[in-house]
């Protein structure tokens, strides 16, 4: 009986958690805070001539130190929670020279924990998208080219899984990035 009434309680526990969502605040060009948010919108009453829902309530915050150039989010280790991907300038220990980075951090109990923070990619990160189930990007190479590729979640990082151009020109690239059909890699 005490199994029952236990399982029954974690269960309805369960149940109950909201369903959350990640948002970016940023406070000035180099302070933004990464938020955790419920994604449903409690009701306040009438504000004024148009009833307005309340803002969602932000139930964790990350502080982001660092100009923020993109945010996206999707489930990319497979474990039915979004995770968010985070595009961040600033510089590493090993590559001292300001650059665009990717940061992602995923939703544990309530709580934003770091999954990756990347210091680089294959090539110069130009940007990045989420195209499930990949991370889409967009970098330079050193001869002024660009190439798109795609990267998995791989249990401790990105694990390269496919060019979608060679070098090619910016135009070129950016047409094949912004693609949203699945395509064959190169």
């Amino acid at each position: 009986m005490f199994c029952l009434l236990l399982s029954a309680f974690l269960w309805g526990n369960s149940m109950a958690q909201p369903s959350l969502t990640f948002s970016l605040e940023t406070l000035h060009d180099s302070l933004s805070w990464l938020c955790l948010r419920t994604a449903e919108r409690e009701w306040c009453g009438p504000a004024g001539n148009s009833g307005r829902p309340a803002d969602p309530k932000t139930v964790a915050r990350w502080r982001l130190d660092y100009p923020v150039y993109r945010l996206a989010t999707g489930d990319l280790d497979g474990d039915g929670k979004d995770e968010a991907l985070v595009g961040v300038i600033r510089p590493t220990r090993f590559y001292p020279q300001p650059e665009r980075r990717l940061f992602i951090f995923k939703q544990v109990n309530g709580k934003i924990r770091p999954m990756w923070m990347g210091s680089r990619l294959g090539g110069i990160l130009c940007d990045f998208r989420f195209a499930s189930p990949y991370v889409r990007t967009l970098q330079s190479t050193t001869d002024g080219k660009y190439v798109v590729a795609d990267y998995t979640w791989d249990d401790f990082g990105l694990a390269f899984a496919r060019f979608l151009t060679g070098a090619v020109s910016r135009k070129e690239a950016m047409e094949k990035f912004t693609s949203g059909s699945p395509e064959k890699g190169f």
